[in-house]
């Protein structure tokens, strides 16, 4: 979606992600000598999609595709919804603080499912599958743990005990600022009438 917007925006609605399929059905298929005796066309390689999509546009995308395809860098989301005059919005999401874990809702353990990147959690070294066996000196429950992480501030470590396979493991929690966010994807107030054509067009 966003390498689309880019090319729409950057060429003002007269190509599109569909003129470099286009483009690479015609090279890598039609125009192509067979790969065997049963397969005809080639296979194509990332280079080929960037320098494809680089043609297309008018624009060298190597950086594009250095950050955020070889990469993983957040994708640049202003620009391609800006070309159509939209906006990605970020609020703090209301559920409470959980420290970066979610925990079995059907295991009477309070064993942890997922561990979220870049959490405290993770610089905690918490994993799947570790039992929590107490916090700050109290036992929890996943019907507590929520209500017992509120109960601190962040930036306070917290003492954890968890269980992995036959050994226990201490180390701390170290709470962090909330760190979940709910992301809207809104139609700009300001947004030109050249942009809320390239909208439309793109929505066709």
């Amino acid at each position: 979606m966003v390498l689309d917007l880019i090319i729409r925006g950057r060429t003002k609605g007269k190509s599109s992600l569909d003129d470099v399929m286009r483009t690479m059905y015609e090279e890598f298929y039609l125009k192509s000598s067979n790969n065997s005796y049963y397969l005809r066309g080639r296979g194509y390689t990332t280079d080929d999609v960037q320098r494809i999509a680089s043609k297309i546009s008018g624009y060298d995308l190597s950086d594009f595709f250095k950050r955020y395809v070889r990469n993983t860098e957040v994708l640049p989301y202003d620009e391609a919804l800006g070309y159509v005059g939209l906006q990605l919005t970020r609020t703090q999401n209301r559920n409470p603080y959980s420290g970066g874990v979610s925990l079995d809702n059907e295991d009477s353990e309070t064993r942890i499912v997922n561990v979220r990147n870049n959490t405290p959690a993770e610089d905690a070294g918490l994993q799947v599958g570790d039992e929590i066996l107490d916090l700050a000196g109290k036992k929890v429950t996943r019907n507590t743990w929520l209500a017992t992480l509120a109960r601190y501030k962040s930036g306070d470590a917290l003492p954890i005990t968890v269980k992995r396979d036959r050994n226990t493991i201490r180390t701390k929690l170290i709470l962090g600022q909330p760190d979940r966010f709910d992301y809207k994807i809104e139609f700009k107030p300001n947004a030109t009438q050249e942009q809320k054509a390239l909208r439309a067009a793109w929505l066709r």
